[in-house]
């Protein structure tokens, strides 16, 4: 189980450029659609929303684990090394990502971007409200299909 969860965030790692890529994508085929004069169903761009905010989470996420070294064989020494800082052994978070194993002058610093996180909850939440703008624009379009003509 653990073996899996092990590949599956490594692959998501290696695969956050795409999935970053399909968010600009998504987003800009609705952009130059609107711009063309095209009027697109409400679900379809409350659905665009929602998998645009899970690519976007996804892909910082993934990202986020490349930068703070979460997935670095080498030893956390030499990591620490690299980046100008003295080894201490701390323990480092998965969800919120932080990885302080290096210790500055000033303290503890984390490896992981200061953006990662925000950027994360941002993803998380766009997703959430397409998932109910979503939900919601379907209930309405079946409310007024239902609805008795006269």
């Amino acid at each position: 189980m653990l073996d899996a969860l092990f590949l599956a965030l490594f692959f998501l790692m290696l695969f956050s450029p795409v999935l970053l890529g399909v968010a600009v994508v998504l987003v800009a085929h609705t952009v130059v659609g609107v711009a063309r004069g095209r009027k697109p169903r409400a679900t379809t761009l409350w659905g665009k929303l929602s998998v645009t905010g899970a690519c976007v989470a996804m892909a910082i996420y993934g990202s986020g684990l490349w930068s703070g070294g979460f997935f670095d064989f080498a030893d956390p020494e030499d990591r620490c090394g690299l980046e100008g800082y003295g080894y201490s052994p701390a323990p480092s978070s998965m969800w919120p990502l932080h990885n302080t194993e290096c210790l500055g002058e000033s303290g503890r610093v984390d490896l992981v971007p200061a953006f990662v996180n925000p950027l994360i909850y941002l993803g998380i939440c766009l997703f959430a409200a397409g998932v109910v703008g979503l939900i919601i624009s379907r209930r309405r379009r079946a409310h007024v299909e239902r609805a008795p003509s006269p």
